[in-house]
C-alpha cells in the first residue's frame, strides 16, 4: 500500500508524462507544419513547371510528365501534412475546478482521491496517445512521400525519355 510520499510521486510522475506527451503531438504541429509549406511550394512550382512545358511544347514530354508526377507525390505529402495537423481530442495538464471542489470534499481519505486521480489520468493519457500515434503515422507517410517525390519524377521521365528513344 502506497503512503502519502509515494501517493505524490505516481502523481507527479503522471503528470510529467502527460506534459512530455503533450509537448511531442505539439512538436509534430509544427514539424507537420513546417513540411506543408515546403511540399506546397514545391508542388505548386512543379504544378507550374508541369502545366508550362506540357502546354508550351518546347520541351520533351517527358518533362512535363516528370514535373506532373512529382506534383501529385508532393500533394499527397502535403494531405499527409494535414492528417497530422487534424484536430484531436486532447487533454491538457491541469484539472478543473470541480476536480479540485470533489477533492476538497473528501476530507482526510488522501489514498481514495489520490488513485481516483490516477485512474482519471490514465484515460487522459489514452486519448493523448492515440492523437500523437495518429499524428506520428501521417508524419511518416509526409516525410516518406517527400524522399521519394523526387525519385518517382526520375523514374517516370527516364521512362518516358526511353520510349520515347524508341519510337523515334
Amino acid at each position: 500500500m502506497f503512503d502519502s510520499d509515494d501517493w505524490k510521486l505516481a502523481i507527479e510522475d503522471t503528470r510529467f508524462r502527460q506534459n512530455a506527451i503533450v509537448a511531442l503531438i505539439h512538436s509534430s504541429n509544427n514539424q507537420a507544419l513546417g513540411l506543408l509549406r515546403l511540399f506546397s511550394v514545391i508542388a505548386l512550382a512543379t504544378a507550374t513547371g508541369a502545366v508550362t512545358s506540357l502546354a508550351a511544347g518546347e520541351f520533351s514530354p517527358a518533362v512535363g510528365w516528370e514535373l506532373a508526377s512529382l506534383t501529385l507525390v508532393l500533394v499527397w505529402s502535403s494531405w499527409q501534412c494535414f492528417r497530422a495537423l487534424e484536430v484531436g481530442d486532447i487533454d491538457l495538464p491541469g484539472r478543473d475546478a470541480e476536480f479540485w471542489l470533489r477533492a476538497a470534499d473528501a476530507g482526510d481519505d488522501r489514498p481514495a482521491f489520490s488513485r481516483h486521480y490516477l485512474e482519471g489520468f490514465r484515460e487522459r493519457y489514452r486519448t493523448n496517445r492515440r492523437v500523437s500515434e495518429r499524428q506520428a503515422r501521417a508524419l511518416r507517410r509526409a516525410k516518406l512521400g517527400g524522399i521519394i517525390a523526387p525519385l518517382i519524377g526520375i523514374a517516370v521521365g527516364l521512362i518516358l525519355a526511353f520510349f520515347q528513344i524508341n519510337y523515334a
